[in-house]
């Protein structure tokens, strides 16, 4: 895959996830009642507009990230429809979904790699793909196979065992018996040393372990959950020189988004839920200019029951995200540097 489609997939990715991310905030709103005054995917100048009665819907000539102009919370505070006008809630409701979208998706993607391709991390002796001309490909197994003997024994579901069998043959010829499609198949495999690896091979691939669409699910909801803790403990290395310089920006996640791609599909969609969980999360930090802010703010008014004048929140907002835009500039200039050093 060359450099120019990789950047175009990288481009396109990380453009959706922020249209699910601002869906997510103007779905919420228009919900709990809260007029959305612009819907943008993008920044810089509008290369497209589409006005309606209630919202401007734009597209901006940067594609990455995105904005949902929420009605009353940077002017117009007393706006009916506005957001500080309407309940706790309401508004609570608005902001988390934002990142609550990311989850969903996240969720889905891994409920669509599992049910399709298998979960890789639940090894299964069905081959998930062949070495090409390599000993198995030129013994008759093929892709969908399913490993069941070696040698008289058993070893369906159990690559561990198959693995041993094979790397302790010594390069003698293996009886390897495959269910294809419910047919039982005799072949005759001889392991091949793989120098690098100094161990005797067949040349292939494990598939992992396939769900139906309910429960592909299900372990997607524990496969984000999972992530998003590995996340929240990974916090306070951000503190550390090795946490700070390995925050990427947008450029930096184009381009590994477009080195997923070229692993195929599978890896693309498993490296696009990752992605969406981080931005999901990032956004949940309580850092002015972020979704997390507006969080704690509300909180805040939750327990004490004394709202923020809206005219403080709209400062401290204001003055996170000229630090954000700066921290955003720094990290994209890392980027760079870091890709140009490879």
């Amino acid at each position: 895959m060359n450099v120019i489609l990789e950047i175009v997939i990288g481009v396109v990715v990380i453009g959706i996830l922020a249209l699910v991310h601002e869906l997510g905030h103007f779905t919420a709103a228009k919900l709990s009642g809260i007029g959305v005054e612009e819907l943008s995917v993008g920044f810089g100048p509008t290369i497209w507009q589409k006005k309606t009665k209630e919202t401007v819907y734009k597209i901006g000539a940067l594609p990455i990230l995105g904005y949902a102009k929420i009605k009353g919370m940077e002017d117009n505070f007393d706006a009916p429809d506005g957001y500080f006008k309407k309940g706790f809630w309401q508004r609570f409701f608005t902001i988390f979904m934002g990142p609550g979208m990311n989850f969903i998706l996240a969720i889905v993607i891994f409920a669509v790699v599992f049910s399709t391709f298998g979960n890789p991390f639940v090894p299964t002796t069905t081959v998930g793909a062949l070495v090409e001309n390599g000993p198995a490909y030129r013994a008759g197994i093929r892709v969908g196979d399913k490993i069941i003997e070696i040698n008289g024994v058993n070893v369906a579901d159990n690559w561990k065992k198959m693995t041993e069998i094979i790397h302790s043959s010594n390069g003698k010829p293996l009886k390897i018996t495959v269910d294809r499609k419910g047919k039982h198949i005799d072949l005759t495999v001889v392991p091949q040393k793989n120098p690098s690896a100094q161990t005797w091979q067949i040349g292939i691939y494990r598939a992992g372990k396939k769900y139906s669409f309910l429960v592909a699910l299900w372990e997607g909801t524990v496969w984000t959950g999972k992530l998003l803790y590995k996340m929240f403990i990974f916090i306070p290395m951000l503190f550390t020189i090795k946490g700070a310089t390995s925050v990427t920006g947008p450029i930096g996640i184009i381009a590994m988004t477009g080195q997923a791609a070229s692993g195929g599909l599978m890896n693309l969609l498993w490296f696009s839920a990752f992605i969406s969980i981080a931005l999901g999360f990032t956004n949940l930090l309580p850092f002015p200019a972020l979704d997390g802010s507006w969080l704690v703010l509300l909180i805040w008014e939750g327990i004490t029951k004394k709202p923020v004048p809206p005219e403080k929140q709209m400062a401290v907002q204001g003055t996170g995200f000229v630090i954000l835009l700066g921290l955003m500039v720094l990290i994209s200039i890392h980027d760079i540097m870091r890709l140009i050093g490879k």
